[in-house]
This record gives structure tokens, C-alpha cells and sequence, in this order.
């Protein structure tokens, strides 16, 4: 394990996870670059293997993306395949998307890619070190300003 690197902007939390996220973005985008996905397709296959026909707003969610950036990526896996979109019957405003039979053929390989990167990153962080980010990252992500009263 390497010794703990110097932080950019004084260790600017924010600035320093946007810096780490692009990073990991990019080797995460040298991985699944042989597959023919890019990393938000690969993000959504993964969403749609845990809980398949989801809201395409769900999926959105699940993705870290704004609804509106939904409409051209659905399309794009549409036209490959991947995945298909049906009218909710209960609810005609909501749209759920679910996987084809070639959308579920890149499971094992997604899953590949996935363990690929745990095994780096594994390389990278001690098992402790990596217990305290995930509490750490737990954290971050429930982070709120209080509402004043």
C-alpha cells in the first residue's frame, strides 16, 4: 500500500471525491472499453440486473443522473438491444425499462469488470481502510443542511 497522497486545494473534501470519482471513471472506462459500452450503459445494465423493470426515473436515481439525461442513453440501448421500454399498465406517465436477452448475455462480463476493479482496488486500499471509506462514504451520502426552524 502506498503512502497517503498530498490532497489538491488544501484537501477540499468536494473538490477532492469529484477528483477521485474522475479518476476511477476513467480506469473503470479502460475496463469495460472492450465490452462496446460506455461506463453510464455499463452503470444501467448493473441497475437492471439488481431490480429489472424499473421507472426509467428509478433508473435515473439508481445511476446518479437527472431524469432528463435518461431520454438519450434509453435510446441508444434500445437501438443495441439491450434493453426495452414499456408503458407501466397501472400508471400510463411512467415508463419501465427492462432487459432484453442480449442486455442479460453482458451480465457475466459486467460482473467480470466489476470484480476487476475490486481486485485493483483491493491492491490499492488495506481491508481496513476500506471498511472506514465505505462507513465514510455512508456518511457523505446522507449529508444535509439543516433546515432552520
Amino acid at each position: 500500500m502506498n503512502a497517503t497522497p498530498t490532497l489538491r486545494f488544501d484537501g477540499c473534501l468536494a473538490t477532492n471525491l469529484e477528483q477521485a470519482y474522475h479518476h476511477l471513471e476513467q480506469v473503470y472506462q479502460q475496463l469495460i472499453g472492450p465490452l462496446g459500452l460506455s461506463l453510464l450503459e455499463w452503470y444501467a445494465l448493473r441497475a437492471l440486473y439488481a431490480e429489472d423493470g424499473v421507472s426509467a426515473s428509478r433508473l435515473a436515481a439508481l445511476v446518479c443522473r437527472h431524469p432528463s439525461s435518461m431520454t438519450a442513453l434509453l435510446d441508444r440501448m434500445e437501438d443495441r438491444g439491450l434493453l426495452r421500454r414499456q408503458t407501466d399498465a397501472d400508471d400510463h406517465r411512467c415508463v419501465r425499462v427492462y432487459l432484453t436477452n442480449q442486455g442479460r448475455a453482458f451480465h457475466p462480463q459486467i460482473e467480470a469488470t466489476a470484480g476487476q476493479l475490486d481486485h485493483l482496488l483491493a491492491n490499492l486500499i488495506t481491508p481496513e481502510q476500506m471498511a472506514v471509506f465505505r462507513t465514510v462514504l455512508g456518511i457523505l451520502q446522507e449529508a444535509r443542511i439543516a433546515e432552520k426552524v
